[in-house]
């Protein structure tokens, strides 16, 4: 997240791709450690406005939220809803950016 909001994104999606890949490796895709990366890429997608991406990165989260917290369904919507909390907050950031590079 430092990364993106330094300007570099494509950096911190390399680095955060490398340890979804040691995760997978030497635990499992299936565990809250790889769930909570794939929603961290997500993020950083979502705010690179690449929204077909993020997309793709929330889904493979939420896969993993369900089979962990299967018994705790207050689990798994508190956690829906901090995600869909990000679009309107990125999408503004988007667009307070764009209308800073816009103004210039």
């Amino acid at each position: 997240m430092f990364l993106t909001k330094q300007q570099e994104p494509e950096r911190g999606i390399s680095e955060l791709q490398k340890l979804s890949g040691i995760i997978k490796e030497y635990h499992s895709d299936d565990c809250l450690d790889y769930a909570k990366v794939q929603e961290t890429l997500g993020t950083i997608y979502l705010m690179t406005a690449n929204l077909p991406q993020a997309k793709t990165h929330f889904k493979r989260a939420f896969k993993i939220y369900e089979k962990i917290w299967a018994d705790e369904p207050e689990m798994l919507e508190a956690k829906y809803r901090e995600i869909q909390e990000l679009y309107p907050q990125i999408g503004f950031s988007i667009g307070k950016t764009l209308s800073g590079l816009l103004t210039k």
